[in-house]
């Protein structure tokens, strides 16, 4: 997978200029959306761009972005990163996707069991196998999500446990080095290498 990187010099889009343009393409078509929005609307000096079709599974979602890095790449690019942000779960051809993605440059924030764990991860650890009804349970407990919308109340609280976040789920990546499992074993968020193209 590509590093993060900032542009050399600002982007123009629409006359505003921007450190970082970024295309992303999200499984869910609301709470990480939400989630990404939300993050943008802070960091004014990056601009995102999520994708509005419903590309499905993930191998599905690495296949559609590796169409977009083509035609980017045919003309002045229109941004500086390509994103797929999508959960284990159940799908099948994970370990097909994470390669053809890391085969094509194309950058994965990938959550085991699913995004609301990188949620729950702002307000407490989770170093235990949890499935994705009991993290889904979890995060609606401690009022982060109503449904699949991020509330009201919790949007503010995500924003400024940022770092706690990042920190939590960079351990569990460090835990399943030390215990010779992949980076994206159960449970874990790629979620903090994406924000830090905000605050990195």
């Amino acid at each position: 997978m590509k590093s993060p990187r900032s542009t050399q010099f600002p982007r123009r889009n629409g006359g505003r200029q921007y450190r970082r343009i970024i295309r992303v393409l999200t499984e869910g078509k609301v709470t990480e959306p939400g989630y990404i929005k939300m993050l943008a609307r802070k960091y004014l000096d990056v601009r995102i761009e999520i994708n509005p079709k419903d590309a499905g599974v993930p191998l599905t979602l690495v296949r559609l972005a590796r169409e977009y890095q083509k035609q980017n790449k045919k003309r002045n690019p229109d941004y500086d990163e390509i994103w797929c942000v999508f959960d284990i779960d159940q799908h099948p051809n994970i370990e097909q996707a994470i390669q053809e993605a890391r085969d094509s440059g194309i950058n994965v924030a990938i959550s085991n069991p699913c995004f609301e764990l990188w949620l729950v991860l702002h307000y407490q650890n989770q170093t235990r196998h949890i499935d994705r009804q009991a993290i889904q349970s979890l995060s609606k407990k401690l009022g982060i999500t109503d449904g699949k919308k991020i509330t009201p109340e919790a949007q503010r609280e995500l924003l400024a446990k940022l770092d706690e976040a990042r920190s939590r789920a960079k351990n569990l990546e460090s835990m399943h080095k030390d215990n010779d499992s992949k980076p994206w074993e159960n449970p874990s968020s790629q979620m903090w290498r994406f924000v830090d193209l905000f605050i990195g």
